[in-house]
C-alpha cells in the first residue's frame, strides 16, 4: 500500500470498496483506462504496487492509464481482478 496514506481500518476498507463499486456501476460507459486508474487510486496503490499485484509490468499499467496503449482482454481481466470485477459488454441505449 502506498506509504503516503494512513492505512484504512478493515471496516473503512470495506466501505471504500463498496463506494467504488457503486461509483463504477453508476457509469458503465467509463473508459477502461479510467476504471483501472480509479480502482488503483481508490485502493491506494502506486503503479508499481498495483502492477505487481496484478501480474503486469509497471510500464504496461502506466501506458494503459495514460491511454498510450490499449490493453488486451487478458490484461484488463488481470487489472480488474483485485476488485473482484470482470470485463463485460454493456449495450449502448438507442435514442429513438
Amino acid at each position: 500500500m502506498d506509504k503516503r496514506f494512513i492505512p484504512l481500518s478493515p471496516a473503512e476498507a470495506i466501505q471504500a470498496r463498496r463506494a467504488l463499486t457503486e461509483e463504477l456501476a453508476a457509469d458503465p460507459g467509463m473508459p477502461i483506462p479510467a476504471v483501472i486508474k480509479k480502482i488503483r487510486t481508490s485502493l491506494r496503490f502506486t503503479i508499481a504496487e498495483y502492477a505487481k499485484l496484478c501480474g503486469v509490468s509497471a510500464r504496461t499499467l502506466q501506458d494503459i492509464e495514460r491511454e498510450v496503449s490499449s490493453p488486451s482482454l487478458a490484461t484488463v481481466e488481470k487489472l480488474l481482478c483485485p476488485m473482484g470485477m470482470v470485463l463485460s459488454a454493456v449495450p449502448k441505449s438507442s435514442s429513438r
